[in-house]
Formats: C-alpha cells, sequence, structure tokens
C-alpha cells in the first residue's frame, strides 16, 4: 500500500468527520465564487446602471468573505490536525517520517479542497442566473438574465482559494513537525478535572457587559459620544468581548455551581451527569464560545440593520418624498408641455397640481437649540414660505394646518432622513432674518417634523405671517415650484423618464435644469437598488458566517463526545437506556449551543437598540424576524450535532 493509497482510505473513513467542513467550504466557495461572477456579469452591471457602485461594494464583501475562510481554514486545519494526533503517532510508530506524514495531510487537504473547488463553483455556476435575479428582484431591477459561461471569475476564485489551502497546508506541515511521539499518545489521557467558578471573575463578567450595555443605550444622551464616537465605540467593543469571555469563563459555571447547591434538583441522575461536565466545558470552551457569540451577534446586527434600512426607507419614504413630482417653473414653454405629458397620462392619473412661491433669506441662528443641517447647505439661508401656502399644501397632503402666526413667529419645518428629532425642537428660542437690510428677530413658536420638498438635501423651511412673507417677496427673487400627485408613483418611471427628457429640453439659457427636476419614482428606485444590493450581501456574508460558526460548534461538541465516549458507554453498561443516554447528550449539547446564541443575540439587540435610538427608526419588526430565521438556521446544526453524536455513542 503506498502513501495514495493511504490518503484515498483516510478520506473514505473519515467522510462523515469532514463532510461539515467540506460542506461550509464549499458553501464559502459558491458565495465567492457568486460575487465574483457578478461582478464580470455584463448585463448585471447594465441592468443596475451603476457599475461605479456595483463593482465596490462586491469586491469588499469578497475581500471580507476571503479573510473570513482564510480564518476558518486555519481553525479548522489546527483542529483536526490536533484531533488525529494519535493516529499521527501510530503512523509514525510503524516507520512513516514526519516529511511523508505532511506529504499525506497535504494530499487529504488538497483533494478535501479540489473537490469542495469542483462543487462549490459548479453549483455557483448552475445557480449564477438565480443568484443574478434575486439580487436584481430586491434592488427593484425588471430585466431577464440569461445564463453565460465566464472564465474570469472561475480563474480567479480557482487561484485564490487554491492559495489559501497551499498555505493551510504548510500550516499543517508546520504543526506535525512539532509534535513530539509522547505527545501525540497522550493527546486524549486528560482527566476532567472539578473545576470551582470564581465568584469575583463573574461579578466582573456583568459589571462589565452591564456597563457597555449602558453605554450603547444612552449614547445618544451623553456629550462624550459626540466627540469621541469611534474611541467610546470601540472600547464598548472590547468590553463587550471581555466580558463575553469572563461570562463563559466563570459567570455560566458560577450559575450551574448554584444548581448544584439545590439538593433536590441535583441528584436526579440527569441533572447530577450533566452539571458535572457541563461546567468544566464551559470555561474549557470559553474562547471558543465567545467567538462564536460575538461572530453570531455581528451577523445578526450586519443582517438586522439591512434588512431595517429597507424596510424603513421603503416605509417612510413617502414622508421625505411628499410629491410625485417637483420642478422649478423656469421656462413656460416648457412647462405647458410637461402639463399636456401629465394629461396624457391614463396609466398615472394626476391627483393634484399645484404651483407655489417660496423666497431664500439669509439667518441668524445664535440662539437656536439645534441648527438645521439646510442650513449651512444653502448658504446660511432659509428657505420661507408664507402660511397661507403651507396651509394649501398641507391640505392636500392630509397634515396639520398652522394655526394663525403673528408677524413676529416662525414655525420651523425639517425632516432628518435618519436620526432622531424632538417635536419641541428649539421651541421658544429666536431666529434673525433679514428684511428692509437689518435682520429682525423670529420668535420660534412650533416646530414640524415633516418635508415640504423632493430635494435631495432638503432645505430648513420656515413658515412666516403672510404680510410678513410678502414683505421678503418684494425684498428677495422668487421661486416659483411646481408640485405634482399622481397614481400609482412608485411604478412610474416611464412617465418619469418623459417628464425628465421634456424638462432638460429647456437647458438652453445656461440653466441647470436638471437639477431642478425631482421625481418620486428614481429616489424610490435608487433607495429599493442601494438597501437591496446590502440585504444581499450581508444575507450571503451572514450564511458564510453562519456555515462556519456551525461548524466549529459542531467540531468541538462532536470532539468532545468522542473524548466521553467511554464514559457514556460506562453508563449504558450501568444500565441507562439508549434513551436516556440521548436526552443526556441532547441537554448538554443544547446548552453549549444555546449559550452563545442567546449572547449573541444580546449583544445585537442592545446594537441595535441603540442605533434605534440615536436614528429614530423601528429596529424591532425587521430584528425580530432576522433572529427567528437565523435561530431556526442555526437549530439545524444543533440537530445534525446531536444526530451524529448519538450515532457516535450508541451505535
Amino acid at each position: 500500500m503506498n502513501l495514495y493509497d493511504v490518503v484515498l482510505k483516510n478520506l473514505k473513513h473519515n467522510f462523515g468527520r469532514y463532510f461539515i467542513y467540506i460542506a461550509s467550504l464549499t458553501f464559502s466557495v459558491l458565495i465567492y465564487f457568486t460575487f465574483v461572477s457578478l461582478q464580470h456579469n455584463e448585463q448585471v452591471a447594465d441592468a443596475f446602471g451603476r457599475e461605479d457602485k456595483l463593482g465596490p461594494v462586491l469586491t469588499g464583501a469578497s475581500i471580507l468573505l476571503l479573510v473570513f475562510i482564510a480564518i476558518f481554514v486555519w481553525y479548522s486545519n489546527t483542529f483536526f490536525i490536533r484531533n488525529r494526533k494519535q493516529e499521527i503517532g501510530l503512523y509514525a510508530l510503524v516507520g512513516g517520517t514526519k516529511s511523508e506524514i505532511g506529504r499525506m495531510l497535504f494530499y487529504e487537504n488538497l483533494l478535501m479542497s479540489l473537490l469542495s473547488l469542483g462543487v462549490g463553483i459548479g453549483l455557483g455556476q448552475v445557480f449564477s442566473v438565480f443568484f443574478s435575479m434575486i439580487l436584481l428582484k430586491i434592488m427593484g431591477i425588471h430585466t431577464v438574465v440569461h445564463f453565460t459561461v465566464n472564465v474570469a471569475p472561475i480563474v480567479q476564485t480557482v487561484f485564490v482559494f487554491m492559495l489559501i489551502m497551499l498555505l493551510a497546508s504548510f500550516q499543517v506541515n508546520r504543526i506535525v513537525h512539532r509534535f513530539q511521539l509522547i505527545d501525540l499518545f497522550q493527546a486524549k489521557n486528560k482527566v476532567q478535572t472539578v473545576i470551582k467558578p470564581s465568584i469575583f471573575v463573574a461579578v466582573m463578567a456583568f459589571v462589565l457587559l452591564g456597563f457597555s450595555y449602558w453605554s450603547l443605550l444612552h449614547a445618544y444622551d451623553l456629550k462624550s459620544w459626540d466627540t469621541h464616537f469611534g474611541r467610546n465605540f470601540f472600547g464598548v467593543i472590547i468590553l463587550i468581548v471581555t466580558g463575553s469571555y469572563l461570562l463563559f469563563h466563570s459567570g455560566s459555571g458560577l450559575f450551574v455551581h448554584i444548581l448544584q447547591n439545590k439538593k433536590g434538583a441535583y441528584y436526579k441522575w440527569k441533572n447530577l451527569i450533566t452539571f458535572t461536565q457541563l461546567k468544566s466545558r464551559l470555561k474549557t470552551n470559553a474562547i471558543i464560545l465567545t467567538v462564536i457569540s460575538v461572530l453570531n451577534g455581528i451577523t445578526i446586527v450586519a443582517f438586522g440593520f439591512a434588512v431595517t434600512m429597507y424596510y424603513n426607507t421603503m416605509q417612510t419614504l413617502k414622508d421625505h418624498i411628499p410629491f410625485s413630482y417637483q420642478f422649478e417653473v423656469t421656462d413656460e414653454s416648457i412647462n405647458e408641455k410637461m402639463n399636456a405629458i401629465l394629461m396624457e397620462s391614463k396609466e398615472y392619473p394626476v391627483l393634484f397640481d399645484e404651483t407655489f412661491e417660496y423666497v431664500m433669506v439669509p439667518g441668524q441662528v445664535d440662539d437656536l437649540d439645534n441648527i438645521p443641517g439646510g442650513y449651512y447647505y444653502y448658504d446660511q439661508q432659509f428657505t420661507v414660505l408664507s402660511a397661507a401656502t403651507y396651509n394649501h399644501l398641507a391640505d392636500q397632503l392630509d397634515r396639520q394646518p398652522v394655526p394663525t402666526l403673528d408677524s413676529g413667529d416662525v414655525v420651523m419645518l425639517g425632516r432628518n432622513f435618519i436620526g432622531s428629532q424632538k417635536e419641541d425642537e428649539n421651541v421658544g428660542r429666536t431666529l434673525s432674518l433679514g428684511m428692509n437690510e437689518e435682520y429682525s428677530p423670529l420668535q420660534v413658536v412650533g416646530n414640524k417634523i415633516e418635508s415640504m420638498f423632493n430635494y435631495d438635501v432638503l432645505p430648513s423651511v420656515l413658515i412666516v405671517n403672510d404680510e410678513v412673507f410678502q414683505q421678503m417677496r418684494e425684498e428677495y427673487n422668487l421661486t416659483m415650484t411646481r408640485v405634482v400627485k399622481v397614481k400609482n408613483q412608485e411604478q412610474s418611471a416611464p412617465l418619469t423618464e418623459r417628464l425628465r427628457a421634456t424638462y432638460e429640453e429647456g437647458n438652453r439659457h445656461g440653466f441647470d435644469l436638471k437639477m431642478g427636476f425631482y421625481s418620486y419614482s428614481e429616489n424610490y428606485e435608487l433607495a429599493q437598488s442601494i438597501y437591496g444590493l446590502l440585504i444581499f450581501v450581508f444575507g450571503f456574508l451572514g450564511l458564510v458566517f453562519l456555515t462556519a460558526t456551525g461548524s466549529i460548534i459542531y467540531f468541538k461538541m462532536l470532539t468532545e463526545i468522542v473524548e466521553d465516549r467511554q464514559r457514556y458507554q460506562a453508563l449504558r453498561k450501568l444500565g441507562l437506556s439508549k434513551r436516556k443516554v440521548k436526552k443526556l447528550i441532547a441537554r448538554q449539547t443544547f446548552i453549549l449551543f444555546l449559550l452563545p446564541l442567546v449572547i449573541g443575540i444580546g449583544h445585537s439587540s442592545v446594537i441595535l437598540g441603540a442605533l434605534a435610538n440615536v436614528m429614530a427608526i423601528n429596529f424591532i419588526t425587521p430584528v425580530v424576524s432576522c433572529i427567528i430565521v437565523y435561530s431556526l438556521l442555526y437549530g439545524v446544526y444543533y440537530k445534525l450535532t446531536l444526530w451524529t453524536a448519538n450515532k457516535l455513542v450508541n451505535s
């Protein structure tokens, strides 16, 4: 029997143990190949129409994926080699040199890599059209993608993954050369010691996690976060990771220790055996459980954030973009042509069509608590509307009108796309507007969180008394703006194209009319494409993270089950049935799977809760949905681990 026969026999004999690793690696190849294929797919690029944004996002996701896969492969190879110490020792005893053993493991790793590459690229090629259609569907782009075979992504995927595998194989060879023969045969002769958890360490875990959670949830109210956001956030993440490790190291063990002191419950056979082993495993696996809990949290935060932004944007876009169309009236002939197009449109009937006027007025804001961003963007000017104009538009939009205003009163109007706002913001404060070559003070008597313009950057709007507006109207240049609301505005892209083309025909007097035309449908499509792309990227990356973390805990649990196999067999000889042994394994495995999931969900919930406070966005519905889906997929690994463990112990 030569070296190649040994390699093939080992793979055949250990294929069940390697299956999850090969499946995870294959899925990683599939996702990486998908991203690379989309980068090189001209049909997708043409449909997307923004190649400068699509390419960098997919490239960044591919790089992040590669880094994670490299870490996963490094860990998996190290894990497998350390759990095959006795096997390696037997090869050494029968005359195998370290170089030969290293080559054998290298060939095994190479064959598994080639298998993963072949299956992953093959599946990626087969489902390439399906994945492309998923991306375009989420982004709201309706087009047909045809099946094509592109050599470039295949070559790139093979080159990158073979490089990772070669580096991993050299790492395996280095580990083999460092082993001493006596260490190889003592690998599983470990005595399970009873570990008493540290109360001090457990308390520190809860203190660190409690402080970090409190800091995140109160970040919006703490001034230190405004000036040192990056430093504070990085510090809180360090505290969360450290607290998680200490929690697994002693905190959870202390909880088990407390349960052990409850004699009535502890001396039941299932609790006696479960708690005795569990306390030791929680401490010895503290690092792995911490890593898995953090990765669970990162995955839920990333995917939950993307889904939330998509969900929130689509739900609230009408509040930020109040009109189907808004454009400045600068050429009456162009305005008439656009009116004709609107009247001809039967599929998108006009609900209302209004033209109103406003003026841009310089102002002083020294007394305001919060200065609107649009004030600086528009050269320290406010957009001023009369109360009569606002109330007329508010009636069309089903909004509350402003009450009668005195000449010295003003109502502020503005809405942040992201960020919390208060209804009484700046109320009672004073601002000054330029009138009659001097600044006249006006008192803020109201603040409405609304948008009255479709512009990319919203101006800060002031509503003033009609007589005051008439004075400003005579002093400043007037801007005439037409707003139109049509039915089925989400699907009104064909009408938008005709209106925009007609409007841009007026760009013959040196005025960039393209910047004066804003539509709801274009903003709707843009938001859907951007956040749809984020969902696609974070969703697939999250699946890779899930498969890798699920594989890691699968490997670790099965290794410990194999090490404890003799103990379970001894229990069988003492009269314990297969059914009761299965229950014991299920209880321990369930707790070790559940703890990092629960802690990861806790971390992600606090982080997303902090974002919800800052951004004034409802995270509950989409995030709960993400957590449920993630937990169900995570549970598949638990069921698979339990099935394999029972097969090993009770076979």
